[in-house]
């Protein structure tokens, strides 16, 4: 499974100067926008480029969310930002619900894909709230 996560990342790396325009100020010319996941988690079936899109938005999607799982491991310090229910939506769920998510924020669009990304799932998959200390003032 690490493989695959490995491979996943190192074809983000190299497609991300296909799917460059001018970057903005102050970022690398290989930083994906939110725009730019959107339009690849976007491209239809029939689509010429469709698998190469298919994989890489979803590619980046599972490859986010592993690294939150394992980030917020039980035992860990850190608290998960979202919970994913169980059963998790496939990769094509999240592929289009990501799209539909970017295409109804444009504010977001120059945003790093990833921070796009977390607030999506924040969003999204908001986790249930802790219950309330008894006695605590």
């Amino acid at each position: 499974m690490r493989f695959k996560t490995i491979l996943t990342a190192a074809a983000l790396l190299a497609a991300a100067p296909a799917m460059a325009q001018t970057p903005p100020a102050g970022r690398g010319s290989n930083t994906a926008t939110v725009a730019e996941l959107a339009a690849l988690c976007a491209t239809p079936a029939g689509a010429s480029g469709y698998a190469e899109s298919n994989g890489l938005c979803r590619g980046f999607i599972g490859g986010f969310a592993q690294y939150h799982a394992a980030l917020t491991q039980p035992g860990t310090r850190h608290r998960p930002l979202f919970c994913v229910p169980n059963p998790a939506p496939t990769g094509a769920q999240a592929a289009a619900a990501f799209a539909t998510w970017a295409q109804a924020n444009p504010q977001a669009a120059n945003e790093l894909a990833v921070d796009g990304l977390a607030r999506w799932f924040i969003a999204t998959y908001p986790c249930p709230q802790p219950p309330a200390r008894r006695g605590a003032r």
